[in-house]
């Protein structure tokens, strides 16, 4: 069988994300944790102000039972996960602040509580103006993040409590 052109190309990305889906596995792979990993689609990011697009295409996510989904993107690792909005208020971010991320409603995903560039306070502001019962977070590291790393950073939001 012939691969054409787009179909190697297709091919070659999804071999890269299945790799990285396989080291962070091994890391997370612990008696801890209970895991899970499947290729999902339908993913939100913002494309444009306030406009939102669909990822159509699946990418590999793995589910850290109770804590987290880390979905690996085409060029970076997010990390989904939620807090009480009262515990989302009163928590200080200082062990989690190294970390680019986001805040959104968990029953309106599309409401944004913070952005890339938003402090914290601002971003407490928009939490104490909504009616969400729990906020969403997703946590930005980089593609080269290794397995060992992302089992350090599940057992910090472990610690934390956050959780899925």
């Amino acid at each position: 069988m012939v691969l054409k052109e787009h179909e190697l190309l297709l091919q070659q990305i999804y071999h890269e994300l299945d790799l990285k889906r396989i080291e962070l596995f091994i890391g997370l792979d612990h008696r801890v944790f209970e895991l899970e990993s499947g290729w999902y689609n339908g993913h939100y990011h913002r494309v444009e102000g306030d406009l939102w697009g669909m990822e159509y295409y699946p990418i590999a996510v793995i589910s850290v039972k109770g804590y987290c989904d880390v979905e690996i993107g085409l060029d970076s690792i997010h990390v989904s996960t939620k807090r009480k909005r009262g515990e989302a208020l009163s928590y200080s971010y200082e062990k989690v602040k190294q970390y680019p991320f986001e805040a959104f409603g968990v029953e309106e995903y599309l409401d944004d509580y913070r952005r890339e560039g938003q402090s914290i306070e601002e971003m407490k502001q928009a939490i104490r103006a909504c009616d969400e019962r729990e906020i969403g977070f997703s946590f930005q590291l980089p593609w080269d993040t290794d397995g060992k790393a992302m089992y350090e950073f599940a057992k910090l939001l472990r610690r934390e409590g956050f959780y899925y």
